[in-house]
């Protein structure tokens, strides 16, 4: 990454996927990409339509790998709730995308905190 005065060292990132996540637990919700290689650091949850299982969460994915979950359980409506550290290096144009667990009802919005990793494709 370089030097910590280096801007990706010193600036937190973060795309919101402008989709509400929510329903069968097969379908991907929240998908977001970037043209050039990045580290996913962690994702972030706004209940927008609270579940009714406290099993109810979003299992985050890197492609098709599962690297890591938000439970939300039966938090209300303008909670938040937040994966661990994820850490995982995604290749450029890689997606990141999330997966209802075992609630269909509830709904949030999906925000990934990432940090660039600097490569040699140019645009």
């Amino acid at each position: 990454m370089g030097s910590y005065d280096n801007p990706n060292a010193t600036v937190r990132r973060e795309a919101n996927a402008q989709e509400r996540a929510g329903g069968g637990a097969t379908t991907e919700y929240a998908k977001f990409f970037s043209f050039q290689k990045m580290k996913l650091i962690k994702a972030h949850a706004l209940v927008m339509v609270a579940g009714t299982n406290a099993g109810h969460g979003l299992d985050v994915y890197n492609g098709t790998t599962s690297v890591g979950t938000i439970a939300l359980g039966t938090a209300a409506a303008g909670s938040t709730a937040s994966s661990g550290a994820l850490d995982s290096a995604v290749a450029a144009l890689g997606a990141v995308s999330v997966k209802t667990l075992v609630d269909a009802t509830g709904v949030a919005i999906v925000n990934y905190e990432y940090e660039v990793e600097p490569d040699a494709v140019l645009s």
